[in-house]
């Protein structure tokens, strides 16, 4: 499993494609585990990020329009 932590700042990126980009490599993890445990790991913290995408994109789709 890959443990490697970025350390270099997100540049900008909007927070529902930052999330969005942790739940994609959540499941990438989640695929590639080698044993039960760390892909039932992987998935609780691809399921967290989903439900955060979720939650960014109901923000956005309720802000007013100039903020689009």
């Amino acid at each position: 499993m890959d443990t490697h932590i970025t350390t270099h700042p997100r540049r900008n990126i909007p927070p529902a494609a930052y999330a969005l980009q942790r739940q994609m490599a959540a499941v990438r993890r989640a695929i590639a585990a080698r044993t039960v445990e760390e892909s039932q790991a992987a998935a609780r913290w691809a399921q967290a990020w989903y439900q955060l995408v979720q939650r960014k994109l109901d923000q956005i789709q309720h802000a007013p329009h100039y903020l689009h």
